[in-house]
């Protein structure tokens, strides 16, 4: 990823520590393990709805608008230079899950560096596919990408095997199929999986899709057992927004165009 080396130099220049420096980098770190929940909503215009679940305890709390490369980004941010989930002025959208399997490599980077580069570099699916392909990774986990034309996939990253693709509108937190019993009731990805594929098989529009999400099995309480969700986000590529929404808040919409600083204080659940 040469295009992110000026980033990182930059970033590592505000920092004296060595460690942090080369935490910085998003390379050869710990292992993070988390839920989430993303979905194509049903519709004409390309929308990406995205439950984030977490702990709140290691969680920044902080989206980002940024011109660092060629793009604007908006990007819920990971580590400082990497995102959980985002979009550019492109009109590209990315998201990610856990992908269900306990498996750490020794090399590779972590998956939210790898969503940095792809909405800095990328302006297609395709193009974000090919790049999440060829990019070695450290822990399993599923990246969804749509595009301003409607275009979409998954990519299942994993350190011991090859990248898997698939045209599918829903994603959890397992790849192909169920490969980590307990982890697997512990978050209930199958259920969610299910719920989301029944949603958009019914007749719901878009904000019903949406408010789906602020309900069980979709809406995690869990936040001790770090599988709590901290927020919802509706990002729509072609008009290059994001809304940030949580259970009787008002929503929070951020855009490219018109991006104000701000913060909101969510009360515990």
């Amino acid at each position: 990823m040469p295009e992110l080396l000026p980033l990182y130099d930059r970033v590592c220049s505000l920092v004296s520590d060595t460690v942090a420096q080369r935490a910085l980098s998003l390379y050869r770190t710990p292992p993070v393990i988390s839920g989430c929940s993303v979905a194509l909503a049903p519709g004409d215009e390309p929308v990406l709805v995205r439950n984030y679940d977490f702990s709140p305890n290691f969680f920044e709390g902080t989206v980002v608008h940024s011109r660092w490369l060629e793009r604007q980004v908006i990007a819920t941010s990971e580590a400082w230079t990497g995102c959980l989930d985002g979009l550019n002025d492109s009109g590209l959208a990315v998201a990610l899950t856990f992908g269900g399997r306990i498996v750490h490599a020794e090399e590779g980077f972590q998956t939210p560096l790898l969503l940095r580069y792809v909405l800095e570099t990328c302006e297609t699916t395709e193009q974000a596919i090919a790049n999440l392909q060829r990019l070695p990774v450290q822990m399993a986990n599923n990246v969804m990408v749509l595009d301003r034309n409607g275009h979409y996939a998954v990519v299942y990253l994993s350190p011991d095997r090859k990248a898997a693709v698939r045209t599918t509108p829903v994603t959890t937190n397992h790849q192909l199929r169920l490969e980590w019993p307990e982890g697997n009731a512990w978050s209930e990805t199958a259920e969610r999986l299910e719920c989301l594929l029944r949603l958009r098989a019914g007749k719901s529009n878009l904000r019903e899709f949406i408010e789906a999400f602020h309900r069980k099995p979709l809406y995690r309480t869990a936040y001790d057992e770090g599988l709590g969700t901290l927020y919802t986000a509706v990002i729509r590529p072609a008009s290059g927004t994001v809304e940030y929404l949580w259970p009787g808040q008002p929503q929070w919409k951020l855009s490219l165009d018109d991006f104000s600083e701000g913060a909101r204080e969510v009360p515990g659940s």
